[in-house]
């Protein structure tokens, strides 16, 4: 089984009209119940850790304050509480516990941070191209973006 896996950019409307483009991933979340719940998630490389808003607990049969209490600060500067849970997940084929924070918001974006993706994969945004991709770090195509990372930083 491959844990690479390539998605395309998401796409949504903003309130002004415009149209934003965004690095995303499906990712299946597990009910209480035992059902799939795919959701889209922002790939966010300046993310620590994955989020997700409070409300979406619940339906996984989570309790929030069993999680342990985080500040996450945003760009802006503010922070909000959150809970810090591991939780199972899917992308593709590609089963794993995932770190995710439950922001004190409804509204809050849904995140896919660094902890568990970034440190387990070798990830690419192709911007051209409007995809992005998560290689298995030890699959022969993250070995081949290595080389040439390494070569382009020993070129200089």
């Amino acid at each position: 089984m491959s844990n690479s896996i390539r998605f395309p950019y998401g796409i949504t409307m903003e309130v002004s009209g415009q149209i934003a483009i965004f690095p995303a991933a499906r990712v299946v979340l597990h009910t209480a119940q035992k059902e799939e719940l795919p959701v889209m998630m922002l790939i966010d490389s300046g993310a620590t850790i994955s989020a997700l808003p409070k409300n979406i607990a619940p339906l996984l049969g989570i309790d929030l304050t069993k999680g342990k209490l985080l500040r996450i600060f945003g760009i802006d500067g503010k922070s909000i509480r959150a809970w810090r849970h591991e939780i199972p997940v899917k992308m593709g084929s590609y089963a794993f516990r995932l770190p995710v924070a439950f922001l004190n918001s409804e509204n809050a974006p849904r995140v896919l941070g660094r902890e568990g993706i970034f440190d387990t994969h070798t990830v690419i945004f192709e911007e051209a191209m409007r995809q992005s991709a998560l290689l298995g770090s030890n699959t022969p195509h993250a070995r081949d973006v290595q080389k040439t990372i390494f070569t382009v930083s020993s070129d200089e």
